[in-house]
């Protein structure tokens, strides 16, 4: 029997990463698989989802469905639509399934 190479995937302890470079990747890494988790709930639920993430330098980063404006605008209480917004319901319904079906696409290519 051969030997392992690794030591395959290990918990780490939760605490602050203190070198820079490695406190940025792991951002970066973490950033994608929870735009990932996400994606697969709205998928399998339908949910709607605002995820906004700041960066170490301040930079903002969103992930919205059906998008970030929408779902804030609900969770204000402000559920009405966009004044110039006069999308056909047929023309929405296609626009969501266009954006699922990308968001897969997108999860392969990630995965």
């Amino acid at each position: 029997m051969l030997a392992k190479k690794t030591r395959g995937r290990q918990n780490i302890e939760m605490k602050k990463i203190e070198n820079e470079d490695d406190r940025m990747m792991t951002f970066s890494k973490h950033r994608s698989g929870i735009y990932k988790k996400a994606s697969e709930l709205v998928t399998l639920t339908g949910a709607e989802i605002g995820i906004v993430l700041f960066s170490l330098s301040g930079k903002p980063f969103t992930f919205g469905h059906p998008s970030l404006e929408a779902v804030a605008n609900r969770f204000l209480g402000s559920n009405q639509k966009h004044p110039n917004d006069n999308t056909h319901p047929l023309v929405e319904v296609h626009r969501r399934v266009r954006i699922n079906e990308l968001n897969q696409q997108h999860n392969e290519l990630l995965g």
